[in-house]
C-alpha cells in the first residue's frame, strides 16, 4: 500500500520528514512518496518526492491555492495512508479519507500554544486552529507526536510519541574543535534567544570567541535589524541555512551548542532537534534552566543551564566551557553516549513501523 506524505510549508529535504521519517519507512519497505513544496521530481534514497510551486498572492488565496495543490497531487498519487505534518492540511486529509485512505496526523509544535505568545494573534487564526484540531480528533485515524506533551492533547489510544533524536549516522563525527566558536542552530527568533545569544557574545572573555547562528531569520524584518544593530554582532558568525554535511561540519568544529529558548509555554518541556544533535556532535551544551530539561539531561552531566532572558548568565557559561576545555570535552563524551545508547532516531523509527502496522498497512516482504 502506497504513503504519502504531505507538507505544504517545510522543505523537501526537512530533517523530520524526510531525512528521518520518510527514509526510514522506504528503508523498511515501504512505498513512500513526499509531497512538498518546491521538490523536484525524483526519487531520492528510495522516497519518490512530489514538488509544486508554492503560489503567490494575497495571504488568504495563496492559502487556499498552496491547499489546492497538495490535495490535486496526493489525489493522484492515490495514496492508501495519508501523512500530513501541518494543521492547515486538515481539510486535505479529510478529503483523502473521504475517497479511502487512512489519514496520520503529525503534530510537531504545540500550534495553539505557540499562537498563545504571539502578540495580538489574530481571533480567525485562533479560532480556525481550534476547529480544525477538534476535525482532527475525530476524524484521523492516528497522530504522531513531537513530544510527550504534545501527544497529552491527542486520543491516547491513537497516538504515539516519535521523538526528534538524532539518526546514528550524524553521531560518528569527531569532535575537531577550532579555535572558541559556539554554535546555534535552528530558527532565528526573538523567542528561541537570539537576541540573548547576541548580548551574550560581547561580554564573552575570550578575545577570539565566535558565536556562529546557522539558520534563517523567522521573525519580523525589525527584529532582524534590531539583533544586527547590538555589539555582538561583531562577534557573530551568521551563515543562514546549510545543507546537512556542511552542518555536521561545523558541529564538529564548535566547542560548544547552545539553546536558550525562552520559557514560553511551547518550549518549557520541548525536545528541540538542535539539542540532541549537539549531544551527538559530542558538544557541551548550555541550556535554558527548564524544570524538564534539568530532569532530562542532569542524570548524564552533559549540560549546563542558564537563565535565558539573561545574557550575563549565558556568557559566563559559555566562557566556563571555553576556560574548562577537559571538563567540556567530558561533558560532550557523556552527551554523545547517552544519544548512542539511549536517543537514537532507529528505536524512533520502529514506532512509525508498529502504527501503521496498527492501521493495516505493511511494508513488502
Amino acid at each position: 500500500m502506497r504513503v504519502v506524505h504531505l507538507t505544504s510549508r517545510h522543505p523537501p529535504d526537512d530533517v523530520r520528514i524526510f531525512l528521518k521519517e520518510c527514509r526510514s519507512l522506504a528503508h523498511a519497505g515501504f512505498d513512500v512518496h513526499l509531497v512538498a513544496p518546491g521538490a523536484a521530481e525524483e526519487t531520492r534514497d528510495e522516497v519518490t518526492l512530489h514538488g509544486f510551486v508554492p503560489p503567490a498572492g494575497v495571504r488568504p488565496l495563496r492559502i487556499a491555492r498552496r491547499l489546492w495543490r497538495v490535495w490535486r497531487t496526493a489525489r493522484a498519487l492515490r495514496g492508501g495512508l495519508c501523512h500530513f505534518h501541518e494543521p492547515e492540511l486538515v481539510p486535505v486529509a479529510l478529503l483523502l479519507k473521504l475517497g479511502g485512505a487512512r489519514i496520520v496526523y503529525d503534530v510537531h509544535e504545540d500550534a495553539l500554544s505557540e499562537l498563545e505568545s504571539v502578540p495580538s494573534p489574530k481571533p480567525g487564526k485562533r479560532l480556525g486552529l481550534r476547529l480544525f484540531e477538534a476535525l482532527a480528533r475525530r476524524a484521523c485515524d492516528g497522530f504522531v507526536a513531537a513530544t510527550p506533551a504534545i501527544a497529552r492533547g491527542f486520543p491516547p489510544e491513537r497516538t504515539i510519541e516519535v521523538l526528534n533524536y538524532p539518526l546514528a549516522e550524524e553521531a560518528a563525527a569527531p569532535v575537531t574543535a577550532v579555535g572558541s566558536q559556539v554554535v546555534y542552530v535552528g530558527g532565528l527568533t526573538r523567542a528561541r534567544g537570539i537576541r540573548e545569544l547576541v548580548e551574550a557574545a560581547s561580554l564573552l572573555r575570550d578575545p577570539d570567541a565566535r558565536l556562529v547562528l546557522i539558520g534563517d531569520f523567522l521573525d519580523t524584518p525589525e527584529f532582524e535589524r534590531e539583533v544586527r544593530s547590538l555589539p555582538g554582532w561583531s562577534r557573530t558568525d551568521y551563515l543562514g541555512r546549510l545543507a546537512r554535511p556542511e552542518l555536521t561540519g561545523r558541529l564538529a568544529a564548535a566547542r560548544a551548542g547552545l539553546v536558550v529558548l525562552h520559557a514560553e509555554p511551547m518550549y518549557r518541556e520541548s525536545l528541540p532537534t538542535k539539542l540532541f544533535e549537539y549531544m551527538a556532535a559530542g558538544l557541551p551544551v548550555v541550556a535554558s534552566d527548564f524544570p524538564f530539561w534539568h530532569e532530562l539531561l542532569n542524570p548524564i552531566g552533559c549540560a549546563l543551564f542558564v537563565d535565558p532572558l539573561d545574557p550575563g548568565a549565558i556568557a559566563a557559561a559559555i566562557d566556563e566551557v571555553l576556560d574548562e576545555p577537559e571538563r567540556a570535552r567530558a561533558m560532550g563524551e557523556r552527551g554523545a553516549a547517552a544519544v548512542r545508547e539511549r536517543f537514537s532516531w532507529e528505536r524512533e523509527a520502529a514506532k512509525l513501523v508498529e502504527l501503521y502496522g496498527r492501521l493495516g498497512v505493511a511494508a513488502a516482504a
